[in-house]
């Protein structure tokens, strides 16, 4: 029997009783604004997604927009255009969504402040970080106790004088050549395809992302990350220069006479505002609340750093290689940022 289902099995087995009731009809709350925003470096545009709470009494969904509402957005006390977009295929920014036209760069104070009829006026502000601090990518052969696996390790350097967040997504893009003879139309045809991923990411050995301790490491639960996006701070490496370990599927580059593959790795790397990595960590606590889920822990909340209000505005400083090449057996790739 696994360790959680032994837990299941213990507490349905204690005597617990319950004969409380309370009508849900009675519950009265008031409605509130909930605002997520994200402004990041470098970036031109940065969009606001502005919706209302709907309390337990009431029936229907929240609306997935609220266009006639008062934003004011501004940039280091500079006021900004708000636009407001219902629809727009092809767009980057979602339909029923405000968006802002202004590049962004490190060290911007963003402050917002949202209005919509008699529902109360929401505020919060945020700084954008400063960039990522890389000094190399390599790309090596690792072993494992399954075998070999492709190691991405990432050299970069914190800063002593500040508490510094971080986070990284690794991206994979697989390109297959397939060459074959159509007796149809008498010729050879050579069909290509690529395809952009998220590969499967093992952090099991690396310190700054194994969050497996206490209770979880005990009953051996797996902690995942929203989005497969892997945060920490800087608690364990304050001021030093580290190197960061991930490892992920191995696979080589093929070519054979009618069929070839190769792949290629690019590492997304993001300097993060406290009020992101609080909120990304509160939904990584949340989906990883496995005995709360359950009835055996209480139930962890969002973060929000919204004032009268729910959501969060938090920014980014976002670093991204180049599409890297992905080495032969026994050979090492290594990449380092210009200048």
């Amino acid at each position: 029997m696994k360790p959680f289902h032994l837990l299941l099995y213990i507490a349905a087995s204690l005597p617990i009783g319950c004969n409380s009731h309370f009508e849900i009809e009675g519950l009265q709350a008031e409605e509130k604004l909930v605002v997520y925003c994200m402004p990041t470096a470098g970036y031109d545009t940065t969009v606001i997604q502005l919706s209302k709470t709907v309390p337990l009494n009431s029936a229907g969904l929240p609306p997935e927009g609220i266009p006639d509402a008062d934003i004011e957005f501004t940039v280091n006390g500079e006021s900004q255009k708000v636009c407001w977009l219902e629809s727009g295929t092809g767009s980057m920014v979602p339909d029923k969504s405000y968006y802002v036209v202004k590049k962004l760069s490190k060290g911007d104070r963003i402050d917002i402040a949202a209005s919509s009829g008699r529902l109360p006026t929401v505020r919060s502000s945020s700084v954008v970080p400063d960039g990522f601090r890389l000094h190399k990518v390599v790309l090596a052969e690792s072993s494992t106790d399954a075998g070999y696996d492709r190691q991405i390790r990432i050299t970069f350097s914190d800063d002593p004088q500040t508490e510094d967040y971080y986070g990284v997504r690794v991206m994979k893009k697989a390109h297959y050549t397939y060459t074959y003879f159509d007796w149809a139309e008498d010729r050879w045809i050579e069909d290509t395809r690529t395809g952009v991923y998220l590969p499967l990411v093992d952090v099991s050995g690396e310190p700054l992302l194994n969050n497996k301790i206490g209770l979880d490491a005990t009953l051996d639960f797996d902690y995942n990350y929203y989005q497969d996006l892997y945060i920490w701070n800087d608690d364990m490496i304050s001021g030093k220069e580290y190197t960061l370990k991930i490892n992920v599927e191995l696979e080589y580059n093929d070519e054979e006479d009618n069929f070839s593959s190769t792949y290629n790795y690019k590492v997304c790397l993001y300097r993060l505002s406290p009020e992101l990595y609080k909120f990304l960590k509160s939904l990584n606590d949340i989906s990883n609340n496995e005995l709360g889920q359950n009835g055996l822990a209480p139930i962890r909340s969002h973060y929000s750093n919204i004032t009268d209000g729910f959501g969060f505005l938090g920014a980014a400083s976002l670093y991204e290689t180049p599409w890297l090449d992905n080495p032969d057996s026994d050979e090492t790739e290594v990449w380092t940022p210009a200048g």
